[in-house]
This record gives C-alpha cells, structure tokens and sequence, in this order.
C-alpha cells in the first residue's frame, strides 16, 4: 500500500508519518506542490491519496474536482481528507458527491488496512452511493423495505431505538427510515436526540398511526416527512430519492452559512491581532481566512494549468 500525502503542512505530514511508522505495508511520500502531485498521480504508483483541506492553494473541492477531469481520470485513486485540517465540518453527503472520504487522523490506520483489504480500481471516480439506516422492528417490514433499496443505496439496519442511534451516530446516513412502535426508545424520542444533534438530518418517519396529530407531532419535531402505513414501495423509493437529493442542497447552504461564520470570527481576530507586536499569528490568521475563502477552480482555470505545462 502506497500513499501520496497531499500536505503543505510540515505538522501534518509529520503526524501521518508517525501514525503509519509502524503499519506493515504501508510507504508514504509527501508531496507538497500540484505540480509533483499530478506528475506522482499519473505515475500509478500509488493506491490512495491523503490530503489536507489546503494544499498548495487549492482546496479540497478543486483538489477532487481535478483528480476526476477528463485529462487524469484514468488515473484517479481514493482520497481520504483528514478532518483535522478542515476549519469547519464537512457534511458526508457533500463528500460523497465530490468522490472523497472525510477520515480522522486516529482512524488511518485502518482506513488505509480496509482500502487495501477490499482492493479498489485505478481510474474509477470512487463516487459512494447514498446511504440509508432503516429502524425499524418487524423483521418482514424491515426485509421489504432492504430489499427494495438495496440496489440504489447502501442499507444499515437496526431494530430498536437505541441501536439506530449508535448506527447513526457512528456513520451519519444521507437518510434515516424510522418506524414509530420500537421497542425501548420510540421513534419520536429518537428523532428528539438526532435533532438535538443534527438538526438537517432528513428523517421519514413510518407509522400505522395515521392521525393528524401524529403528523403534526413529527414534522413539527423535524422530520421531513411523515409515510403511514400501508405505503407503496414506488412511493417509499420516490420519497428517498426526492429527500436525498433536497438534503444535497440544505447541507451545501449549511456548510457555506458556517464558512461565513468562521471568516467573520478570522476577521476580527485578525483586527485585533493587527493591533499587536505578534506578527507570526497574524501571519497564521491569514493563511486560515485565505484557506477558509470560498472559490472553486473554473473551466478557465482548468484550461490555463493545461495550457501552462503543469498538466501535459
């Protein structure tokens, strides 16, 4: 197992470094420009990559977005983002869509054990697919419901309240079905806890209780939608899709709404350190505000690193 560390910060490379001294098969090589990083990618000497949030003034997005252009998509590998380098949380479902993992530095070493474990294909977009916890109790009910979107999603299952909630809180699924009558914990208690977390968590909640007041109760302690039973599977499958792909967008406008805030707070800690004698933390402010900036690399952009020579 071979790993290219996109890293222009000498304390993160050197943490990946100490954290993968002692795995058995493992090498990395720390790349810290664009320029050697697409020279190392089509090389296809390497398995996967490894990056931070910045690297060598480009993000993530633009990072992922140029692994898997048209020129050196045929050489695309998985990319892990460390969290440890994000300055605000990266929502799953925004991952997934740009084709990265988002993994914590404690977790790489089996991370990278898993990827080799299950093998991967050079040049294949990595994209995941959505994935959904089903909670419910009634084993035929729970059994229909797997097999109907088991082909377009990846499925988790679990049949009372509180072993839903340690799923969900151990991998935090595009779409949570929740059935009402669990036992232990019922379905509103659950939706209670994951809101109090989690607040855009897109939830369907099932229920023979078709009443009025119990669609009120739900919506209005934040479910996304309310689906009595019976339901037809046609029906269960277009809700999925149509939450999913909403979810898509609340979380973009979430995660941007919590960029601004992370800039306006740089900005006036900038302004008082300005006031100061300690160039060197200013120096660091201005570097996180200038990583923190939002800009996706255009068509234009794209074109100018082909024409330039970086991109042969």
């Amino acid at each position: 197992m071979k790993a290219i560390v996109a890293s222009s910060d000498y304390e993160i490379s050197n943490a990946i470094s100490n954290q993968l001294r002692n795995v058995t098969g493992v090498s990395i090589s720390v790349i810290e420009t664009t320029d050697d990083f697409i020279e190392a990618l089509k090389g296809d000497e390497y398995d996967v990559i490894i990056s931070d949030y910045s690297f060598d003034g480009v993000d993530i997005w633009q990072l992922t977005k140029l692994v898997n252009s048209k020129q050196l998509a045929k050489h695309a590998l998985p990319i892990y983002l460390l969290t440890e380098t994000c300055g605000t949380e990266i929502p799953p479902i925004l991952a997934k869509e740009h084709h990265f993992k988002v993994i914590s530095l404690n977790d790489l070493t089996e991370v990278l054990h898993n990827a080799e474990k299950f093998g991967y294909s050079r040049g294949q977009r990595g994209q995941l697919r959505a994935s959904i916890l089903v909670i419910e109790d009634d084993d035929d009910a729970l059994d229909i419901v797997c097999e109907a979107l088991k082909s377009d999603y990846d499925i988790d299952k679990a049949q009372d309240g509180e072993e839903g909630l340690s799923l969900w809180k151990k991998k935090r699924h595009d779409l949570i079905l929740l059935d009402y009558m669990l036992p232990g914990r019922k379905g509103d208690e659950v939706l209670l806890e994951i809101m109090d977390i989690d607040k855009n968590q897109p939830i369907i909640v099932m229920t023979a209780f078709d009443k009025p007041e119990y669609n009120k109760d739900f919506i209005l302690n934040g479910a996304s939608q309310y689906l009595p039973k019976p339901y037809t599977l046609a029906d269960l499958r277009a809700q999925c899709l149509s939450l999913i792909c909403k979810s898509k967008l609340i979380y973009q406008d979430y995660y941007y709404e919590q960029r601004q805030s992370k800039l306006r707070s740089l900005v006036y800690e900038l302004e008082r350190e300005l006031e100061g004698s300690d160039k060197e933390k200013t120096r660091r402010i201005i570097e996180t505000i200038k990583m923190n900036l939002p800009h996706n690399i255009s068509e234009d952009e794209q074109s100018k690193l082909w024409d330039s020579g970086v991109l042969p």
